[in-house]
């Protein structure tokens, strides 16, 4: 998984990052695991249709994170096994704290094409 900074700040004026996320539905229990190389992938309990796999992804990751679910917002991955969220009002470190995981950055373009942000590869 990657864990990217947006520069940009979101309609409420708050810094988003942005987490990328291989999503694996179907599974006995929701839960996240950072692999060797540093990606995330996720372990979905609900079937990947009508959109209930989505809807667990940002339950969960609001539980996890201890913030509301409209912080946490799926914005690209809707219909694919990798997903980008945005969480909004928690910064690299926080997250990384609350889900368990360690980060290292490094600077790339944002997948818009518009400005560049800080990705972040977890360990």
């Amino acid at each position: 998984m990657t864990l990217g900074k947006g520069r940009d700040m979101d309609s409420r004026g708050v810094n988003s990052v942005r987490l990328t996320v291989f999503v694996k539905t179907l599974k006995n229990e929701t839960k996240l695991f950072s692999e060797p190389d540093g990606t995330l992938t996720m372990h979905v309990a609900a079937a990947p249709t009508k959109g209930k796999a989505n809807r667990e992804i940002v339950k969960w990751m609001s539980k996890n994170l201890r913030t509301s679910p409209s912080n946490v917002q799926l914005i690209a991955g809707f219909s694919s096994a990798t997903k980008i969220i945005e969480i909004t009002g928690m910064n690299e470190s926080e997250i990384a704290a609350a889900l368990e995981i360690r980060v290292t950055a490094r600077r790339v373009p944002n997948p818009k094409g518009f400005k560049t942000c800080h990705q972040i590869r977890i360990h």
